[in-house]
């Protein structure tokens, strides 16, 4: 089943090497460091980037700027990958979370101790499903 899953997910990782984004400037957070191990199937790339980083691509043309309902803050889109300079609930240094991502695969991806962290403050139902994978995960290591 996890090899299905992290095939299922590979198109979606291709495309985030494909940005060719600079590194030590951006993580993968939301469910892709579950999906790069083969524990869930992402719909989307989320990512945290530096401010540099943000403000370089929505300057770029490339990005489409999009207003999150949730809180009213900016973030921005190419394709399927989203890119965000803040991140919540919580108190995120964005810049703790690049730096302390784990290299999968040639890729950044906050680590699954902090998604743990942000799926239990987050506290909506499916975040909790996802909570019992990880920690069952991360037993089992």
């Amino acid at each position: 089943m996890q090899e299905e899953l992290k095939e299922q997910n590979k198109a979606l990782f291709d495309e985030v090497r494909s940005l060719d984004l600079p590194r030590g400037q951006f993580a993968l957070f939301g469910s892709t460091p579950m999906g790069i191990r083969g524990l869930k199937a992402c719909n989307d790339i989320d990512m945290v980037v530096s401010e540099e980083l943000f403000a370089e691509l929505k300057e770029g043309g490339q990005w489409k700027v999009k207003i999150f309902e949730g809180d009213g803050k900016e973030y921005i889109v190419k394709g399927n990958c989203e890119a965000f300079q803040e991140w919540g609930p919580g108190d995120w240094n964005m810049q703790e979370l690049i730096e302390s991502a784990e290299i999968i695969e040639g890729l950044p991806f906050v680590t699954l101790e902090n998604l743990l962290r942000w799926k239990k403050l987050n506290g909506r139902e499916k975040y909790l499903r996802d909570v019992i994978t990880i920690e069952q995960f991360l037993e089992a290591q």
